[in-house]
């Protein structure tokens, strides 16, 4: 009986033993391969195991020399099980927290993943260091190169959970997928042994394009996914729009997509059409085999220049599960993958046959001048609007010169405008006209012309005139009317100023009878202090006898206002003052009848060695500020910071610093 009581302590010692660790934390770090070239990439899986409700918080990464961090990530998962309490069988909560750490090698040789700290509960745990072995790109891996899946930590005394989790989701996505080709057989037999060639229309995405002028495809059945891209034109006018999508394909099953590089589109105004937030797979068929299809991003390009502007690429990694050749998914691996560039002819608009009138509208644009009322009191703004709508990008359409009638003067102006998934676009000028005298005067109508790429030619529009009745204006400053009173007259005050002068003179006499106004020195001394004040005022007004500053002192001046807004962080002032240095010194550099010029017509009046030299950086610095003058704020991006605009103005300055030096020597 005692033997049998001993037995029976010694029995739940073991099993409160085995509790009491299945209780604790455990935290552990594998990676997917130990071994690798130069280029390729290794995830490090840092797993925090615990049977109790405890916060674990994200790791502290160790000092990663020799390697590149990339990409993080993390995942949590509660499993739960039967397990010996001491009131009987009762369940027990598992967490884990997985954090993944994409890494890349720097250097070869043999390397070392340091440990990674986890505080769990309030307590420190650290993983062991990692030995990993970089080879030449070209070198041969004894085992082969695959990953293989990182082993998780498992509870002591505890078959792992999350293990069974993931067998048990593999095999049902390996049903659904067993599925899924059974129906596609039956939909190939249903359609006479095959699907057709290509599904691109309409299931995926509303922004398809029907006959693509460049488009990549997959041709590799056994390739983990590709980047494919549909470019509507690749030969267009400056201005023209260039409509591109960037799609996705996959034969596998995705578990994750980083999108490691957007397409600078350099060259390009860009108008975004469709940015999806959440990858939606449809089933298309290339070249007899099926893929899995989605949309990533579509845009509307609007070349800014003549010559060849190139499409970038479109950069993704994603990790994919593939079908082996026995029907079943095969572990995930990771992989990068890029889209094709794509060069695009930009042709420069025709300079034969270019109406003067023409404000850089290219498309197919109506436009419209309108005045909400009938009558205006004089000496009072009135709203003016001009609307340009139609297909192309109205955004870069300026506003015309307009030729206002005597009595009308132009105030202000501002614009609004917007870009729609369509392609077709608008923008509104608001102009504040002031009356300055009565009566009836006609705004005459507006003319301007625009370029149609479709055809190649220019095209002009006009708007109606209006009639504007401008009535008296009872609450108008006194003086602000040009109207007079009928047949007034001047009230009687001339006299009184006349004698004004003599008045104070009369003051300065030291008696009646010794009047110092008889001798005639004194008036010469007067008549030279009155020459002598119109001269210095006249000095000041017209600048006579005042050196002329040179260009360099022009724009320092000028460089004064740019420090202030920048100060100021007003952006817009900023791109607006810089772009008008650049027309003056151009202007300067070209001839004193340049600044009023187009930025592309002056550069080709400026020296053939300054165009050589720095022609491109005077285009591409002066893109960068003209489009902070006038582009939307969601387009800027970084170049509304001050850190961004204090670079551009330095380079800036570097380029006109060089065209300043040219046209002193």
């Amino acid at each position: 009986m005692t033997k049998i009581g001993s037995l029976i302590i010694f029995l739940n010692l073991i099993l409160s033993a085995a509790v009491a660790i299945a209780a604790g934390t455990t935290v552990n770090a594998v990676v997917d391969r130990n071994e690798m070239r130069m280029g390729d990439t290794f995830t490090v899986t840092v797993s925090a195991v615990t049977a109790d409700d405890l916060d674990i918080q994200e790791p502290r990464v160790p000092e990663l020399d020799g390697f590149e961090l990339l990409n993080t990530s993390s995942s949590t998962a509660v499993a739960q099980k039967l397990v010996p309490g001491p009131g009987g069988m009762q369940f027990e909560t598992q967490r884990r927290k997985d954090f993944s750490f994409i890494l890349t090698p720097k250097r070869q040789g043999t390397l070392s993943v340091s440990s990674f700290e986890v505080v769990v509960g309030g307590k420190v745990f650290r993983t062991q260091p990692i030995v990993i072995k970089v080879v030449n790109t070209g070198a041969t891996i004894q085992g082969g190169s695959q990953r293989q899946m990182p082993r998780r930590p498992q509870m002591p005394g505890f078959d792992d959970p999350f293990e069974s989790m993931d067998r048990a989701e593999e095999e049902m996505f390996n049903q659904l997928l067993q599925q899924r080709q059974r129906l596609m057989q039956q939909m190939q037999q249903q359609h006479g042994g095959g699907m057709p060639d290509d599904q691109f229309g309409g299931q995926g995405s509303s922004s398809t394009i029907d006959n693509p002028a460049f488009r990549s495809l997959p041709t590799n059945p056994n390739e983990a996914f590709f980047i494919g891209v549909e470019v509507d034109k690749t030969e267009v006018y400056e201005g023209e729009q260039v409509t591109v999508n960037w799609y996705i394909y996959t034969r596998g099953q995705m578990e994750t997509l980083d999108r490691l590089k957007f397409p600078d589109l350099r060259g390009f105004w860009k108008e975004i059409i469709e940015e999806v937030p959440s990858i939606q797979f449809y089933e298309v068929n290339v070249g007899g085999v099926p893929w899995k299809k989605a949309l990533l991003a579509s845009h509307a390009l609007f070349p800014i220049k003549a010559g060849t502007s190139t499409i970038d690429p479109y950069k993704i990694k994603s990790r994919v599960r593939l079908l082996s050749q026995f029907g079943m998914m095969q572990k995930p691996y990771e992989y990068t993958k890029s889209s094709a560039n794509v060069p695009i002819k930009v042709k420069p608009l025709p300079v034969e046959g270019r109406p003067q009138d023409f404000s850089g509208a290219v498309g197919q644009f109506d436009v419209h001048a309108t005045v909400e009322g009938q009558s205006f009191p004089v000496n009072q703004p009135l709203s003016l609007k001009v609307r340009f709508e139609g297909a192309g990008n109205a955004k870069l359409i300026d506003l015309p010169a307009m030729n206002l009638p005597a009595g009308l003067e132009q105030y202000d102006t501002k614009s609004d405008s917007k870009f729609f998934k369509n392609g077709r676009a608008y923008k509104e000028f608001e102009v504040l006209l002031i009356p300055r005298q009565e009566g009836d005067m006609v705004f005459p109508g507006l003319s301007v012309s625009m370029f149609d790429p479709g055809t190649g030619k220019y095209y002009s529009k006009k708007t109606e005139p209006i009639t504007l009745k401008i009535v008296n204006n009872p609450n108008a400053p006194v003086g602000g009317s040009q109207r007079m009173a009928g047949g007034g007259t001047q009230p009687a005050a001339t006299p009184q100023v006349v004698n004004k002068l003599p008045d104070v003179i009369m003051a300065w006499q030291p008696s009646v009878q010794g009047s110092l106004l008889a001798r005639p020195w004194l008036w010469l001394v007067i008549y030279a202090g009155v020459l002598a004040t119109l001269l210095v005022k006249a000095q000041r007004e017209f600048g006579w006898g005042r050196r002329r500053r040179t260009l360099k002192e022009q724009v320092n001046k000028r460089y004064k206002v740019v420090d202030q807004a920048l100060g100021k962080d007003d952006y817009r002032k900023v791109g607006a003052e810089m772009t008008n240095i650049f027309y003056m010194v151009m202007g300067q550099v070209a001839g004193e009848a340049g600044a009023a010029q187009k930025i592309e017509d002056l550069m080709t009046q400026i020296p053939p060695s300054l165009r050589r030299d720095h022609g491109d950086e005077i285009t591409k610095t002066f893109e960068i500020f003209q489009t902070m003058s006038f582009a939307p704020d969601e387009m800027l991006g970084s170049l509304k910071e001050k850190s961004t605009m204090k670079q551009n103005i330095e380079r800036a300055k570097k380029v006109i610093s060089e065209l300043i030096s040219a046209k002193e020597e």
